[in-house]
């Protein structure tokens, strides 16, 4: 199984020179057994190889999209139909005759689109963060595109409603027995944005430090939570984490440097693959998985206190040295009776709102 790393140089080339989707997908599906081989046998080496040269494939593919789609060959919907006057109409396939999903279409076509030295520079951080332990397996093309490096004016940014943060402590942590010890704990909140998480966690811990690798003009440090160790010790890590592979990431840091315990507000569709049952909830499962009752809106760049939306979120609650309990329900009602007049005042303002001042 160490071939793909002899066979590197010859794979890079091929991947370059792929002229079919067939050739790419094959190489994007041996590196994924190869990822899953290096992770069993601790070869961080073998899993940033596989990983680099799956998001390359990835790459060309969204290359060959392109290219099918600029030529005519290939289009959105089904074929057209065929001319009245016998005239031939032009090659046409969809994405469904090519066997390629619609996730993996705009992904893969997004990696396309990046300059040539953002993603050479992506995948640098990338075998970083493989080589240092901070992350096993890794899908090389949502890193790419999913990481915080982006300036704030991109509005990389989903607040986190305040209520939800309150029910954490309120429903959650009561739920655990945990509440009455929070005036005495220290937590972290390593992605605070604007603090809508930062500033509710302050109304029941001892101590919150609030940190975001990128300067929304919240907070105590612009610090990559990734890349960082706190001097003082902190007894939760309680976040929103960014989406895509970074917050594998984040959790496994997360699960590592708390003392107590960690708490992580992520979609309920992230509970699957088998990747991350294997980098996480095979050896470490959540000591509580906590559904909301109703619905808890996210909206890029704000919050919106009326805003709606069709995507489930969950806490996932570790505390240590805890076995797992059943499945808990945060009862309906939170969002009219944990939302407080000052969040208001606080927070209804967006960042582009804020840019345009």
């Amino acid at each position: 199984m160490n071939a793909p790393l002899v066979r590197y140089d010859e794979l890079c080339r091929a991947i370059a020179h792929a002229k079919t989707f067939d050739d790419v997908r094959d190489i994007r599906d041996e590196m994924e057994h190869v990822k899953l081989y290096g992770r069993r046998v601790k070869n961080r080496e073998l899993i940033a190889e596989a990983t680099e040269l799956q998001a390359r494939a990835s790459r060309r593919l969204g290359q060959l999209l392109d290219e099918a789609e600029k030529l005519g060959w290939i289009g959105r919907g089904r074929p057209p139909k065929a001319d009245p006057e016998n005239v031939p109409t032009p090659v046409h396939f969809t994405l469904e005759d090519a066997g390629i999903d619609r996730k993996t279409s705009s992904e893969t076509r997004k990696l396309s689109a990046l300059p040539a030295a953002d993603f050479e520079r992506g995948l640098g951080e990338i075998r970083t963060k493989i080589m240092s332990g901070q992350a096993t397996i890794i899908n090389g093309a949502r890193a790419i595109m999913g990481s915080r490096h982006e300036p704030t004016d991109s509005l990389d940014h989903f607040p986190t409603p305040p209520w939800a943060t309150r029910a954490l402590i309120e429903h959650v942590l009561e739920h655990l027995r945990r509440r009455v010890h929070c005036k005495l704990q220290f937590a972290w909140e390593p992605a605070c944005g604007q603090g809508h998480m930062a500033e509710p966690l302050k109304e029941y811990f001892r101590k919150v430090y609030a940190s975001d690798i990128h300067p929304y003009g919240y907070g105590d440090s612009n610090t990559d939570f990734l890349t960082t160790s706190l001097d003082e010790a902190f007894d939760w890590i309680i976040t929103n984490p960014p989406f895509g592979d970074l917050t594998e990431s984040f959790v496994l840091k997360a699960l590592r440097d708390a003392h107590v315990g960690v708490a992580m507000f992520v979609r309920l569709q992230w509970l699957e693959t088998i990747g991350r049952y294997e980098a996480i909830f095979r050896d470490q499962p959540p000591t509580l998985i906590a559904f909301f009752a109703e619905r808890v809106a996210l909206h890029k760049g704000q919050w919106d206190p009326k805003g709606g939306t069709a995507t489930a979120y969950i806490w996932l609650v570790w505390l240590k040295g805890a076995a797992p309990q059943a499945p808990f329900w945060i009862p309906p009602g939170c969002r009219v009776r944990l939302t407080r007049p000052e969040d208001i005042k606080r927070f209804g303002k967006s960042i582009a709102e804020d840019d345009a001042a």
